[in-house]
């Protein structure tokens, strides 16, 4: 809504004077729970059944277990490219080339999820949707009608 867009580049030219984590700090927080969440990271990585002692990585062994950790690195690792753009001014950055800004920034995102794998407590997957739904669901919708009254004071789309 801020950038009147949905095209990353028109996202990214956007944040040119101020960056969208400073607009939208709730919800560059619930993006990156969000992303952790979903590639079971640091305290949402608790087995899902009573019964499982390991989740649903216990059934597997050798490549398999392999390409599972693998593939939900690779998911973090993608969720915070995308955070770059989304909420960080992309490739904007002086000194350094773009692609450099983008890495630097990709690495910072990175590097915040791994610092805070272990320092939150555990979350079960049913007390984290309730969480979703009571707390990070009206706390979003609340950050976008304050983003929509921005826009509209700014002199509207």
């Amino acid at each position: 809504m801020a950038a009147g867009s949905l095209r990353i580049t028109d996202i990214v030219d956007a944040q040119a004077g101020l960056w969208f984590v400073v607009l939208m700090p709730a919800a560059f927080v619930v993006y990156l729970l969000s992303a952790a969440a979903m590639a079971f990271w640091g305290p949402f990585d608790a087995p899902v059944a009573r019964d499982t002692a390991g989740g649903a990585a216990a059934e597997l062994s050798g490549v398999d277990r392999l390409l599972f950790a693998a593939g939900r690195r690779l998911l973090l690792v993608a969720a915070a490219a995308m955070a770059v753009p989304l909420f960080l001014g992309g490739g904007h950055g002086p000194w350094l080339p773009a692609w450099a800004w983008v890495g630097l920034k990709t690495t910072a995102v990175l590097a915040v999820l791994v610092w805070l794998r272990h320092r939150l407590p555990t979350i079960r997957m049913d007390r984290w949707a309730e969480i979703s739904w009571v707390v990070l669901v009206p706390l979003t919708i609340v950050q976008a009608l304050v983003v929509a009254i921005v826009v509209l004071a700014r002199g509207g789309m």
